[in-house]
């Protein structure tokens, strides 16, 4: 016979430690990216232009060593997937490098900073745009966080 389903989504979900939600995630989000390429279309793209910004992707930083591993996986699997593409990592705190420090060592041009946060809380409305602001040498600008969105209900329920 089969367990009655929970009356909650959120029931159904095990405990879970940061980094084990975050590699399920990152193993989902790469699935997707894999059939998406950069100008949104189904069917994936080969080719970056040599015009591409760089992606600065942004990790809020953690006292767990798994943690990192895991965002260093899903930025290797980033650029498994868009060869050519310049891909670096800030962290907002506790780990290094900080954001400041990541972006200082970007070369002049274009940089898109993707906040690998769950929600649109004080480090995505004030933090980021004040590093993308501080960054003088550089065209930055701050993408959407991973979360509110519904890929990651459908990683977490994968």
């Amino acid at each position: 016979m089969t367990e009655p389903a929970p009356e909650h989504p959120r029931d159904a979900l095990p405990l879970d430690s940061t980094a084990q939600l975050l590699t399920r995630i990152t193993a989902q989000l790469g699935t997707q990216l894999s059939l998406v390429s950069p100008n949104g279309t189904r069917r994936p793209m080969h080719r970056i232009r040599r015009s591409a910004p760089t992606l600065v992707a942004v990790a809020h930083g953690s006292r767990d060593p798994q943690a990192l591993c895991t965002v260093l996986e899903l930025l290797d699997r980033v650029r498994e997937l868009r060869p050519g593409l310049d891909v670096r990592l800030g962290h907002i705190e506790l780990n290094e490098p900080l954001l400041p420090d990541a972006l200082d060592r970007v070369r002049r041009g274009d940089a898109v900073l993707v906040p690998l946060l769950l929600g649109r809380g004080h480090h995505v409305r004030h933090d980021l745009p004040l590093a993308a602001a501080a960054a003088c040498h550089l065209r930055a600008r701050v993408a959407a966080p991973l979360g509110p969105h519904p890929l990651l209900v459908e990683a977490l329920y994968g």
